[in-house]
Parts: structure tokens; C-alpha cells; sequence
């Protein structure tokens, strides 16, 4: 009995540097579709009394409120990168890709958005970086922005594999899709990665497997949802990390990511620990999310790309 409450005692801080901690209260909320009404510079709610607190330079606010929710500009991101040298820098942050000149259009501004629900935790992120070029950057096979810039840089994962897209692996994610391409035949390809998570002072270094839905793709947004066993940490035979993370086109070369997750117990909570666990991958979730916002900003600035 007494290993087991030292156990207990021991577990969050084990969670604190798998997870790094971040302060934030949880508060309840409501789920379901995400309607969104773009237009203007003030949020606009297309049909319900719910509200969402956020800069005015968003363009549209959720029906449904989150459980929690925090809001980067890409003013406020801003990561250390003094690990690598400036012409590895470079190299990395050019793999962003050129411009996109559809991208510097306006929107529409009658447009409305059916968005889906987002998972139990949420940030939103503004990214100085076009929709179309992101979309590249993320979705296409023949970049290596998020494996190498991203997974490696930014998140410090080591042994990154990755496999393409079971189906259109070729088209997926390109600004311009060849004439007769139904784009909602990509709706639901998927693919997996694979990647080595850094060690921590109370843990080991742990191997990840992730599997990526590409579960809405237009010209207007596009959504991943991706599951990520860690069988190596605490407990992670009895949970999965769900999250999401949508695109969502601003125009004027700007977008906007909705990143969310949630943990997924397929056979069940550890007794007492879904608390903990929920929390532990809150907090590191959205730091990790931040790392993302954080270094596509400063890849988009930094060297004028």
C-alpha cells in the first residue's frame, strides 16, 4: 500500500517532464459542430448566444465553447534556436517553401465555415504564413518541412520515419491540384509516423507511433486528426493522445491554426489516473503546439519567405 501511494505521488511529476506543466484552470463547455462566420474585424456568432473572448483580429468565433482555450498571435511566439548553426537554420526554415500568390487574396466575407468539434483542450494560433503555402508545407510528401523543420527542429524527435498517404499521396497538399482532381476523394487518406521522444530527468527517452487522418481538406481549411501510442511512459498501454489540428485560410497571407486533444481510453482509465494523465497531456500538448506556432513564425519572418 505504501509503494502504491508513493507511486501516486510520484506519478504527476513524472507527467511534468513528459508534459511540461502549464497553468491554466479547466472550465466546462459544450461540444459539437463548429459553425464559423467569417466577415469583418469583429468575431461574429452566426446563430447562438455563446461567445468566445479573442483578439479582434480573428475572423469568426465557435458556436460551442471549449473546454479550456488559449490564444497566440504570431507576435507572442517565440522560441530559443540557438542550438543550431545559420546555415542549418536556414536550410530548415527553407523548407517552408516560396509563396504562394493565391494566397495573398482576400476571403470571403459571407463565407461560413462548418468546422468540426474540437477535443477536450484548445489553442488558437496565428500564423504570419498563407494557407496554401502552409497546407504544402504540412501535407505534401515530397516536403520534408514537417518531418525535418518541425518534428526534428522544433520538437527534438529523433529517429523521424514517415510513411506518404495511402491514396493520392502524390496530389495531396499542393497549391494547384491537376484538372478533373476531386479533392474530397483525400478526405480520410492517412498515414503514419513514427519518432523517438527526448528523454527527461525522470523518464527515458520513449519511441512514439502516430497515425494522421486527413479528415476535411478545401480551399477554405483542412483538419488532421492524429492518434499517438507511447507505450514506453507511464500507463501508455491504456491511453492514446487524440489531436487535431485545423488550417484555416485568413487571406492576406495569414492563417489561423485550431490545434486540440483529448486522451483516448480504449479499454479504460487507469483506476484514479485519468485525471492526471488528462492534465499531463494538456499541458505538454500545448506547449508542443506552440513550438509549431512558435518556429513556423519565426521561419516566415525571420528570412522573409
Amino acid at each position: 500500500m505504501r509503494m502504491l501511494q508513493v507511486g501516486l505521488l510520484i506519478l504527476p511529476l513524472i507527467y511534468a517532464k513528459l508534459f511540461p506543466k502549464q497553468d491554466e484552470e479547466d472550465a466546462t463547455g459544450s461540444s459539437g459542430k463548429n459553425g464559423y462566420l467569417f466577415g469583418g474585424d469583429e468575431p461574429s456568432l452566426a446563430g447562438s448566444d455563446l461567445s468566445l473572448d479573442s483578439p479582434k483580429r480573428s475572423l469568426y468565433s465557435p458556436l460551442g465553447s471549449p473546454r479550456s482555450i488559449s490564444h497566440f498571435n504570431f507576435d507572442d511566439c517565440s522560441i530559443e534556436e540557438s542550438t543550431i548553426d545559420e546555415a542549418s537554420r536556414v536550410e530548415l526554415c527553407g523548407l517552408l517553401g516560396p509563396t504562394v500568390p493565391i494566397d495573398d487574396n482576400d476571403i470571403d466575407p459571407e463565407r461560413f465555415l462548418t468546422l468540426p468539434e474540437n477535443l477536450r483542450d484548445k489553442v488558437i494560433i496565428d500564423l504570419p504564413v498563407g494557407y496554401h503555402r502552409t497546407r504544402r508545407a504540412f501535407l505534401t510528401s515530397s516536403s520534408n518541412f514537417w518531418t525535418d523543420s518541425i518534428l526534428i527542429k522544433a520538437l527534438g524527435y529523433d529517429d523521424v520515419n514517415c510513411t506518404g498517404w495511402d491514396r493520392h499521396d502524390e496530389i495531396i497538399g499542393l497549391p494547384d491540384h491537376p484538372d478533373g482532381v476531386n479533392m474530397k476523394e483525400f478526405i480520410g487518406a492517412t498515414k503514419t509516423t513514427s519518432y523517438v521522444m527526448p528523454a527527461g530527468k525522470l523518464v527515458g527517452s520513449s519511441v512514439a507511433t502516430e497515425t494522421t487522418t486527413l479528415s476535411d481538406y478545401t480551399d477554405d481549411f483542412f483538419v488532421i486528426q492524429m492518434k499517438t501510442s507511447t507505450p514506453g511512459v507511464p500507463f501508455g498501454k491504456k491511453f492514446l493522445a487524440k489531436t487535431q489540428i485545423i488550417v484555416v485560410n485568413l487571406g492576406h497571407n495569414q492563417c489561423q491554426m485550431i490545434c486540440s486533444v483529448e486522451p483516448e481510453f480504449p479499454h479504460g482509465p487507469p483506476l484514479g489516473m485519468k485525471g492526471q494523465i488528462t492534465k499531463g497531456m494538456k499541458a505538454g500538448t500545448m506547449e508542443m503546439f506552440e513550438k509549431i506556432g512558435s518556429h513556423i513564425k519565426n521561419c516566415a519572418t525571420s528570412y522573409g519567405w
